[in-house]
């Protein structure tokens, strides 16, 4: 009997040990489940949560799958955000795939692209008119289609979601909000300084003419200033047929684009025919559509400067 009191004894000191434990982990867990629909808003909301404690940040479509134009989610993606606290969305008809699902979360979803308002209202008429609706892409809702919604792929737009993603985490996790909008502010700096070198490949305010594969870089070029003659294909899974290869070649031939600039979430083997039967020269740069996810925490901030990098190196000689 004294064994067994004594085998009690160790048994509730070291349970009475133990529970404290667990509430403390309990505690220790993130108390604010952030869910970011595609690669790019990840980077963003990565961004803006740097060094906050007690946020996860998450992904919804896997990094390698690209915008979710044509995409059918999953159960289990549909279980993540009925699960998230927020749901942070470029808007503008890219998570179209989702529309059901995140109009059941109501004020628990971020539309960034709802934000930008005046913005890119300012950006009509610099952007090409294939990359609308009517060329097939993005035609589940015209309205919403109106805009080419790769706005995340343009630094001056970048900030402006950044610094909605930043109000929004603020106000529902107030102590924290400074970091939020110190972060925030930090990465809007870098997207400054990226517009100024941009604006400096036209010092002369000769506007580079450009050939794009594909729309996600229209914004980028409109940042850069330059013209953008048109775009190659509408979608990744849209190669060009014969006659409009032909008719690329024709046009590239007589309009004498100064540069062709394709994706690398792309294959470039159209682009490369192009450049070569044209004699024009390609230069890929990275949308940030899609991306490993080992990536440090300001990882848009990198590849945006290596982009204006090769737009710099390239243009010297081109102009």
């Amino acid at each position: 009997m004294k064994f067994l009191s004594l085998f009690f004894a160790v048994f509730l000191t070291i349970f009475s040990f133990a529970c404290p434990q667990r509430a403390a982990a309990a505690q220790a867990a993130p108390t604010l489940n952030v869910l970011a629909s595609t690669y790019p808003m990840w980077l963003l909301t990565r961004a803006v949560t740097a060094g906050v404690p007690d946020v996860e940040v998450r992904l919804l479509v896997a990094s390698g799958t690209g915008c979710p134009h044509d995409y059918a989610p999953t159960p289990a993606d549909l279980l993540r955000i009925e699960q998230a606290d927020l749901i942070i969305i470029n808007g503008l008809g890219m998570e179209d795939a989702f529309r059901d699902a995140l109009a059941r979360r109501g004020t628990h979803v971020l539309d960034c692209g709802a934000s930008l308002g005046e913005t890119l209202a300012g950006y009509a008429g610099k952007l090409p008119a294939v990359a609308s609706c009517g060329q097939g892409h993005h035609d589940h809702d015209h309205a919403a289609c109106e805009a080419n919604p790769h706005v995340f792929a343009g630094p001056r737009l970048a900030a402006r979601m950044a610094g909605s993603i930043a109000e929004e985490l603020a106000r529902r996790d107030t102590a924290h909000a400074g970091q939020y909008r110190e972060n925030a502010a930090r990465f809007a700096a870098g997207m400054r300084d990226l517009l100024q070198r941009l604006r400096q490949l036209t010092p002369r305010g000769a506007r580079p003419r450009v050939l794009l594969q594909h729309d996600a870089l229209a914004y980028l070029a409109a940042d850069a200033g330059f013209e953008v003659l048109g775009i190659v294909q509408a979608a990744s899974s849209d190669a060009p047929t014969a006659s409009h290869l032909m008719q690329l070649l024709a046009d590239a031939r007589e309009k004498r684009p100064d540069l062709l600039l394709g994706e690398e979430q792309f294959t470039d083997r159209t682009m490369r025919m192009l450049a070569q039967e044209a004699d024009i020269p390609l230069l890929c740069l990275d949308s940030l559509a899609s991306g490993p996810e080992d990536v440090p925490a300001d990882q848009y901030l990198r590849v945006m400067q290596n982009n204006v990098s090769l737009l710099e190196e390239r243009l010297a000689h081109s102009l």
